[in-house]
């Protein structure tokens, strides 16, 4: 058979298709639409407004702010538009009644375009859309990323990273978006992660309301449960900001003992003390310590325990003493208050005359944590530092340095 009647043949098959069986449909280059594109850069100048005000834009005299709470209105009266824009609501700015009684099962299965479906880092910043503040950092997150098949080639080095954190040898330290660096590592809702590779760009995102210069690409994060994701690098970057930290680089550790001279002057001492008191309130209290400075010896300071309102009325034990040397005592006071205040204890106590106190020393923390504490007051660098009490952990502030 010659060319020429093969493709006489072939016409006659395909004219002869009268239901377009035949038919090939030129394939779509992405499932989503340009449509959808706007409504996203749309739903970003909101976002870009909660991230800068901490609030969602709200009807007022601001022409600008008016046209963003309008258009939020609008959005989530259009169901959608909400399913659309779901993976890229990291504050929850689409939460409403109506979208609390929907399930994500229903919204997922309900998905044509596959817009929920497929995405890591949509999957890893979906599961941060509920977090409580308390809920931060919990040991048994694991997050739906995929298994890293070459995991063996960073594992020795995690285990560094957390027996460094552990002794001491760096620190949590609160995130901030410039702070996003290849190399470093970060902590993700208790999950280390190692951001192995960035290959995010600066480029010109055009808006309604103007121009903007941002970072946009993929990363690669290694994951301290052995897996990995290709995040979005802004997506990365917002994770952490809501629920993440930074890890810092190693700390130097001062080898050996500070040399004391004559010129020195011994102040005192901060005292740790436990109480033993038998009472079933202050007994179910964990971690209770009363932490306080005193000038002299601290055993003759509380041989009257028993008697003091500022012991509880009752015999106390002490836990840790640390002699101080040239040091501001009002300082001194002042920040171990300060730096606790989060944790302080109020108790009303009676004296042996029936009189109310109200000792201000006492503070539910763990005494690893007054340890670690003691020389960064002494030092002056306390005032760089937060207490978590959520975490029970001494954070490094952002702009500390």
């Amino acid at each position: 058979m010659d060319e020429k009647t093969k493709k006489e043949r072939l016409s006659k098959i395909f004219e002869s298709d009268p239901l377009g069986l035949l038919t090939v449909d030129e394939p779509k280059t992405s499932p989503v639409s340009s449509q959808d594109s706007k409504l996203i850069d749309s739903f970003q100048e909101i976002s870009d407004f909660y991230e800068t005000n901490q609030r969602c834009p709200e009807l007022g005299d601001d022409i600008g702010e008016y046209r963003l709470a309008s258009r939020l209105i609008a959005i989530k009266k259009d169901p959608k538009k909400v399913k659309t824009l779901l993976p890229y609501d990291y504050y929850n700015l689409l939460e409403s009644e109506d979208t609390k009684s929907v399930s994500v099962e229903e919204l997922i299965s309900d998905d044509p375009l596959g817009l929920l479906k497929g995405d890591d880092e949509a999957d890893s910043i979906y599961t941060l859309s509920h977090v409580k503040p308390s809920e931060r950092l919990r040991p048994d997150y694991i997050a739906h990323r995929t298994v890293c098949k070459d995991f063996e080639l960073y594992k020795e080095a995690f285990k560094q990273i957390h027996d460094d954190l552990k002794h001491g040898r760096r620190r949590l330290v609160e995130f901030k978006e410039s702070d996003l660096h290849e190399g470093c590592y970060y902590v993700l809702r208790g999950v280390v992660l190692y951001l192995e590779k960035n290959l995010a760009i600066k480029q010109k995102i055009t808006y309604r309301s103007g121009a903007k210069v941002r970072r946009e690409g993929r990363t690669r994060c290694i994951f301290d449960n052995g897996t990995e994701s290709s995040m979005l690098y802004r997506s990365l970057g917002k994770a952490l900001k809501l629920d993440g930290f930074c890890i810092s680089d190693l700390i130097e550790q001062k080898e050996g003992s500070v040399s004391i001279d004559a010129s020195d002057i011994q102040n005192g001492y901060i005292y740790v003390l436990r109480s033993l008191s038998r009472n079933p309130q202050i007994r179910s209290i964990q971690n209770l310590y009363k932490i306080g400075y005193c000038s002299g010896d601290v055993t003759e300071r509380i041989k009257n325990a028993a008697h003091e309102p500022t012991y509880l009325m009752n015999d106390v034990e002490v836990i840790l003493t640390v002699r101080c040397y040239n040091l501001d005592v009002l300082y001194l006071e002042q920040s171990i208050h300060s730096f606790f205040s989060n944790v302080n204890v109020c108790f009303e106590v009676l004296d042996d005359k029936g009189k109310k106190h109200y000792p201000k020393e006492w503070f539910t923390v763990p005494l690893n944590i007054i340890e670690e504490a003691i020389p960064l007051i002494v030092d002056k660098k306390i005032d760089s530092y937060r207490y978590d009490k959520n975490l029970q952990m001494i954070i490094q502030k952002s702009d500390s340095e």
